[in-house]
């Protein structure tokens, strides 16, 4: 390819580059800035956390223990943003959490990021209902797959895919500081989403909670 010498001397064309890299930087800061004050939550499905009952013991505990760490985070870390993808058992107990909260701490954001439109399509009646009531209450609602940088080629918009429920997960580690996990340590779309978090290498807080050691916190750094 060769080299337009004649442009890079045009002082239109070198005031065009300037104002565009200008326009780069402060769009990163910008977005970095937000990321910052970001929590996004991945976690186990209600097979690993008591059933799908949602006030059985297990869950109760798991809410309990929640509301503290999203205090926390808000109170502590100065976290607003917090992100979740809607599935059934950890997210969907997150997302509540943080409704609660946000009757005292009003300035916070929840904001649901799905994988595709209809999520829900194999769901049972109730707990299309739940979900219909979380879109509809939440801050903001983040439709992955129709995003340029996670759109996954060769899928039908709005349809499932496992591929589409990664790309969710990338989305909200790539937009977040703080992760809280429900994570036993086992293989698992949760684990997935971990470690995409380590290959990003962008010095996320891990706030881990250990289903099996009744929901011990663990917080440590992902470098």
């Amino acid at each position: 390819m060769a080299i337009d010498f004649a442009k890079l001397n045009d002082p239109e064309w070198k005031k065009q580059w300037a104002d565009e890299r200008r326009e780069r930087e402060r769009q990163f800061i910008e977005k970095e800035a937000l990321r910052k004050k970001t929590v996004c939550f991945t976690g186990h499905r209600p097979n690993k956390l008591g059933g799908y009952d949602m006030k059985n013991p297990t869950m109760l505990k798991l809410k309990d223990k929640l509301l503290e760490v999203i205090e926390e985070l808000i109170t502590k870390e100065d976290k607003y943003r917090f992100i979740t993808g809607g599935a059934l058992g950890t997210v969907q107990a997150a997302y509540w959490c943080v409704h609660i909260l946000k009757k005292k701490y009003p300035h916070i954001k929840n904001i649901i990021a799905t994988p595709f439109k209809e999520q829900d399509k194999v769901w049972s009646a109730e707990q299309k209902m739940w979900y219909k009531r979380m879109l509809d209450v939440s801050d903001e609602i983040i439709n992955v797959e129709v995003l340029d940088e996670y759109k996954v080629s060769g899928d039908k918009p709005g349809e499932f895919s496992p591929v589409k429920m990664q790309k969710r997960n990338e989305y909200m580690i790539d937009n977040s500081e703080a992760i809280v996990a429900v994570y036993d340590g086992t293989k698992s779309g949760t684990r997935n989403c971990l470690n995409y978090a380590r290959r990003t290498y962008l010095g996320h807080q891990l706030w881990r909670l250990h289903p099996d050691y009744n929901f011990e916190l663990d917080i440590t750094y992902i470098a």
